[in-house]
């Protein structure tokens, strides 16, 4: 268990990280956001802190808390799953009002987007499942709950490495890979770093998330083929 000590210090990281990856996308626009928007905000928001209190509340030995709250934060999990899946639709609407003469990134980008984004959705609802399964088995609960803060992570950090390569380079010189690389040059390494950290490099949470990575790269040429445009229109209607 010392392993686990000060795990609430070690959380602040990824709620760092996926704050300011998501601050310029959120908040110099915040008047013109959807309501789903700010509720799935406010939700992972509230979710990451959840994770930085809650393993603080067991090494102070406060178990009654940590379980009151415990339960308060598994309903924050199935917000966070219920907006998140509602926001699936927006790539589809950003590519029905695009306008082919315009610049700016093709069309099956933002199926690649929906697709990595579906998956990362499911991942973290599987890692709060799994995590109520192993509520009784401290370090595989606690892995589990870790987990679901980097499965969450990666839209944040596409976003803000999307305003970032903007702001750095003109529309003709913008490329996408430049976007994923990035923003996996800061996820793989923190998420390592913390699977080794706890002794769980070769957990299942731990080979999902790397997984992840996978699927966001190959949801980019999967994104150009209608078979699965045509799929994930069948299963995201708005």
């Amino acid at each position: 268990m010392d392993r686990y000590k000060n795990l609430h210090l070690w959380m602040l990281l990824p709620l760092l990280i996926a704050q300011i990856s998501i601050f310029y996308f959120y908040w110099p626009d915040f008047g013109s956001k959807t309501w789903e928007i700010h509720i799935h905000y406010w939700l992972v928001s509230i979710w990451y802190l959840l994770v930085v209190i809650q393993p603080y509340l067991i090494q102070t030995k406060r178990l009654p808390s940590h379980r009151t709250l415990g339960i308060f934060g598994f309903a924050i999990a199935g917000g966070v799953i219920f907006t998140g899946m509602s926001l699936l639709d927006i790539p589809l609407k950003i590519i029905d009002d695009m306008d082919p003469s315009s610049p700016g990134p093709p069309a099956f980008l933002f199926y690649g987007v929906l697709m990595a984004e579906f998956f990362e959705m499911l991942a973290f609802a599987g890692a709060v499942i799994m995590g109520i399964v192993y509520r009784h088995d401290l370090k595989n609960h606690s892995w589990w709950l870790v987990a679901s803060v980097f499965y969450m992570i990666a839209p944040a950090l596409g976003r803000g490495m999307i305003l970032l390569w903007r702001a750095v380079l003109s529309p003709e010189n913008f490329n996408p890979m430049f976007v994923f690389v990035s923003m996996e040059l800061i996820y793989l390494p923190v998420f390592l770093l913390f699977a080794y950290k706890f002794g769980k490099i070769k957990h299942l949470a731990t080979l999902i998330g790397i997984f992840l990575i996978l699927i966001r790269f190959i949801s980019r040429p999967l994104g150009a083929v209608e078979a699965v445009q045509d799929f994930l229109r069948s299963i995201i209607i708005y």
